[in-house]
């Protein structure tokens, strides 16, 4: 065990609080507690309005989605992926600027390694057919097939047998 402490002449002077500040003070478990308490109240507020404003940017600068555009009764804004599996690599991306000139919205042009059998524009719904023979204005008499397990809704996939209208 330690030994008492005895006095010191230093710990019988007044604490001078106007030289060296009242954060030196001994404090009491009630100032210990409300000073914790200011201190979960401005990190909450400081928090919260950084996360709020995090939000409200990510709202204001995000992308936003396509707009609903009809015409004659067809919905240009549903998403049309493109898949080149050509074997020439070259397809993809003029397709698929071809339907965005068109303005059809395109948000994939992929060319995938493996050659596919044929060229043709597959939907997951017949409701997707009269948008695929529109799209055949633009791209050639690709045949039209239905496939409700496809991953798109709407799919131009190009063969080796793709022969673009120039």
């Amino acid at each position: 065990m330690s030994k008492p402490k005895s006095t010191d002449a230093i710990d019988l002077l007044k604490a001078d609080y106007e030289h060296v500040g009242r954060h030196r003070a001994r404090k009491t478990p009630r100032e210990r507690w409300i000073e914790l308490a200011w201190l979960a109240l401005a990190s909450a507020i400081l928090s919260s309005s950084g996360y709020f404003g995090l939000q409200y940017a990510v709202n204001t600068f995000a992308t936003p989605g396509p707009t609903q555009n009809i015409v004659d009764g067809i919905d240009l804004a549903v998403p049309i992926t493109v898949i080149d599996g050509s074997g020439t690599r070259t397809f993809a991306s003029r397709v698929g600027q071809l339907l965005l000139d068109e303005q059809y919205v395109v948000p994939y042009s992929r060319t995938i390694d493996n050659i596919l059998p044929k060229s043709s524009i597959r939907i997951q719904d017949e409701q997707y057919r009269p948008l695929a023979k529109r799209m055949q204005k633009v791209l050639g008499a690709l045949p039209i097939e239905v496939d409700k397990a496809n991953k798109y809704l709407v799919e131009v996939r190009i063969g080796p047998d793709f022969v673009p209208l120039d």
